[in-house]
C-alpha cells in the first residue's frame, strides 16, 4: 500500500528519519539495521521504505527510543564555519553601527551600553545594530514593528520554529509550524 494513511505522511516521515540519521550513526552505528534502512527510506522516499524505518525505530527498546529522540530534540544549531565567515568578513571593510545593548534578563540601566563598534563585538543577549545616520523615527517605529511581532507570535526567538522553517525553505514544501 503506497497511498498516505493522512495528509503529510510521506513529508513528516521523511523529516523525522532525516533528524533521526546522525543520531542513530552516533548512537548505534552506521552499520545498524536501523541506519541501513534510514538512509534506504531518505534515498528512495518510498512509502514503505519510510515506514519500515519507522517500525524499525519502534522496535526498539522503550530506553534506546528515549536516548534517540531526545537527541533529535537536544540537538545542537549547527553553527557556520567560523573560518569562512571571518574570511568573508576580512575581504570587505566593517561597518560601524551605533550598538544598543542589554542583557535580557536585567534591564537597570548599569546593564545597557550604547556606543559605536563593528558588528563582530562580543555582547550580551540583546543587540540592535543602527546605521548612522538614521532617522530615529525610522528606527524606533521598525523597532516597535519587531517588538510587537515578537508578542504577538512568541516562536520568533525559538531555536526548533527556525529549525523548521530552514527545512521548509530547503524542501521547497510549507508545512505544519513547530512551537
Amino acid at each position: 500500500m503506497d497511498e498516505e494513511r493522512y495528509a503529510g505522511e510521506r513529508r513528516g516521515l521523511g523529516l523525522f528519519l532525516e533528524e533521526l540519521r546522525p543520531i542513530v550513526a552516533r548512537e548505534l552505528g552506521s552499520t545498524s539495521l536501523l541506519h541501513h534502512a534510514i538512509v534506504r527510506a531518505i534515498a528512495r522516499p518510498q512509502l514503505r521504505h519510510l515506514r519500515h524505518a519507522r517500525d524499525l525505530f519502534n522496535a526498539l527498546p522503550r530506553e534506546q527510543r528515549q536516548l534517540l529522540s531526545a537527541g533529535i530534540v537536544a540537538q545542537p544549531e549547527r553553527k557556520p564555519d567560523h573560518a569562512r565567515l571571518l574570511d568573508t568578513y576580512r575581504r570587505r571593510e566593517p561597518e560601524p553601527f551605533v550598538c544598543f545593548e542589554a542583557d535580557a534578563e536585567g534591564s537597570d540601566d548599569r546593564q545597557r551600553q550604547i556606543e559605536m563598534r563593528h558588528e563582530l563585538m562580543e555582547g550580551p543577549s540583546l543587540r540592535v545594530l543602527v546605521r548612522p545616520n538614521t532617522l530615529p523615527s525610522t528606527t524606533v517605529k521598525a523597532l516597535r514593528e519587531i517588538a510587537d511581532m515578537i508578542e504577538s507570535d512568541r516562536r520568533l526567538l525559538s531555536l526548533r520554529y527556525w529549525r523548521a522553517t530552514r527545512v521548509r525553505e530547503v524542501t521547497g514544501k510549507g508545512g505544519a509550524d513547530c512551537g
